[in-house]
């Protein structure tokens, strides 16, 4: 979507590798129509986490796996082989740029996964828990299908 309404060449394209018949389309603002008999799932329900560690703890709990964004400019973060991450004089927790998902907890740290291929720990990170480093309870949400 730019300015409110749909990309008519992102929504065409991925019709189309969907073999999703095409709806007209209109220049006017509005909403986005579809066609709800082509739909491959529904969502039931979804939230925006509280900016805090402790909902994110729950919400892992309660709803599973939950995508998170966080910021992976630091160069130790991009250098991150092994152990506990706990770069917190790097690493700027009020800025994200990346996302991973965010699959466990210890009481000490978060267990992420990345996209990087065998980034860190074969595609895996812990993460320091309790300063909300690298901004990780800034942007949680979730959706329940």
């Amino acid at each position: 979507m730019a300015n409110g309404h749909c990309d008519r060449i992102a929504q065409q394209q991925h019709q189309q590798r969907l073999n999703i018949p095409l709806l007209p389309t209109s220049e006017k603002q509005g909403q986005c129509s579809f066609n709800k008999d082509y739909a491959i799932a529904n969502i039931s329900d979804w939230a925006i986490m509280p900016k805090n560690e402790d909902g994110l703890a729950y919400a892992l709990w309660k709803v599973g796996p939950l995508p998170i964004s966080l910021n992976a400019a630091p160069k130790s973060f991009q250098l991150y082989s092994k152990g506990i991450y706990d770069d917190e004089a790097a690493c700027d927790n009020s800025k994200v740029n990346h996302a991973m998902l965010l699959l466990g907890y210890t009481k000490d740290y978060w267990i992420l996964k990345n996209w990087w291929g065998g980034w860190g720990e074969e595609g895996y990170m812990r993460l320091a828990r309790g300063k909300n480093l690298c901004g990780i309870s800034n942007y949680a949400a979730y959706v329940t299908v």
